[in-house]
């Protein structure tokens, strides 16, 4: 494959996914009340850091997505618990020392129980003014010395729509006001903290989860038009004019939020089919699943990335989430390879990507499955799977080939 020699080859992980959860993370109440499966201590990777890099790193991988955990951090509001701090930034910079470049993602998924649970946390400005600021500026301060740059929330809208609207992760509600609140807040949240990270030289990167969307019959029109105007058009304007508009609301103006990010990330595993009712299915509807209910479909991130492009002709994009949950490696190896197609067929065609990050790098906890299924290159054992051999090789001979598409 011919991948040019400054592409970014990249594993990413939740801090739930790959230390388990908090115990003052909202999310520890979700599983506490049965809504979730344990996670335990998740891949382990708060124990066996210095040698899940280098093993990581025998991949050929350059880089790597690395959640900071909130909760654990400030566990209580004021307090901060400086043994935490001690030990991400042990972790940070033993990702550096082993020749991967850390990438940290402030928020993914989980949320202070104070902050999300007791008040309104990203709903409301003086939280996000009050709290979520200066935690960003803590982490700049503590961890930015070793980091290759900043993800400040994992996918804001798509946060927002599970908590507000789909109510399938904390705080578990659906509530149309509070959902586009939430969208938001979050978009305020998001930018807010690119802004402070610029500022004191840290790169950013803004990373949405973007399925493409179809309808399964005519009755769909209104449900597509609803999650594409969040899940495109929303953040989109945003980057582009600095005017966006969220469904059902006013418009808002910010064009302060066309600068704010250096790179943006596209996180994909698979379209979406919408039905009449608004239901949502796997597309095709007959295509094989993976144990989340959706099917992949590499091809799809060609048109995902199209369509950025024709959106945001000057922006720079990394692929940075894209996996397969299933105990099944050998079909996680052909979704790889067709995946990896795509994307070299879209670097040949000179679309300004830039990288690629498989979700997940070792085995871990999954939100709905906990560990009964898997998105690992690395198996929780720590034995090499035939994707990341697979993977290795690709790197391997892309490198070799001299890169000299860039």
């Amino acid at each position: 494959m011919a991948f040019p020699d400054t592409f970014r080859w990249g594993v990413t992980s939740s801090s739930l996914q790959s230390e388990g959860v908090a115990p003052c993370a909202d999310w520890s109440s979700w599983e506490r009340s049965g809504k979730a499966p344990r996670s335990l201590d998740g891949s382990g990777l708060a124990v066996d850091f210095h040698d899940d890099f280098a093993l990581l790193r025998t991949l050929g991988l350059t880089d790597v997505r690395l959640t900071i955990e909130w909760a654990r951090i400030e566990p209580i509001p004021g307090r901060i618990d400086n043994d935490a701090i001690d030990l991400y930034s042990d972790i940070v910079r033993a990702a550096r020392h082993n020749g991967l470049r850390p990438w940290l993602t402030l928020q993914s998924t989980t949320l202070p129980g104070w902050f999300n649970e007791d008040e309104a946390g990203f709903r409301d400005n003086r939280m996000r003014n009050n709290f979520w600021l200066p935690h960003v500026e803590r982490c700049a301060e503590a961890f930015g010395a070793s980091a290759e740059g900043f993800t400040p929330i994992d996918d804001p809208i798509g946060w927002a729509l599970r908590g507000y609207h789909l109510g399938n992760r904390p705080p578990g509600l659906r509530d149309a006001q509070k959902f586009r609140d939430a969208v938001l807040g979050a978009l305020e949240a998001d930018h807010g903290a690119a802004q402070l990270l610029q500022s004191n030289g840290f790169q950013t990167m803004a990373v949405r989860g973007v399925p493409t969307v179809f309808g399964l019959d005519p009755g769909a029109e209104p449900h597509v038009r609803f999650w594409t105007g969040f899940l495109f058009d929303t953040w989109i304007d945003a980057l582009d004019s600095g005017e966006f508009h969220i469904p059902d609301a006013d418009s808002h103006r910010r064009e302060s939020w066309t600068q704010d990010f250096d790179f943006v990330g596209l996180s994909f595993d698979h379209p979406i089919a919408i039905s009449g009712t608004g239901a949502l299915s796997p597309y095709p509807v007959s295509a094989r699943c993976a144990d989340n209910g959706f099917a992949p479909l590499p091809e799809e991130l060609g048109v995902l990335i199209e369509r950025m492009a024709e959106r945001l002709p000057d922006r720079r994009f990394i692929v940075a989430a894209n996996g397969l949950s299933t105990t099944d490696d050998d079909w996680r190896e052909e979704v790889l390879r067709e995946t990896l197609d795509v994307l070299e067929t879209m670097v040949e065609e000179g679309y300004a990507l830039d990288g690629y990050f498989h979700d997940t790098g070792i085995d871990g906890y999954e939100f709905r499955k906990g560990f009964e299924t898997h998105r690992g290159l690395i198996g929780r054992d720590r034995h090499l799977k035939e994707s990341a051999q697979f993977l290795a090789r690709t790197i391997s001979s892309s490198s070799s080939s001299g890169g000299d598409q860039g």
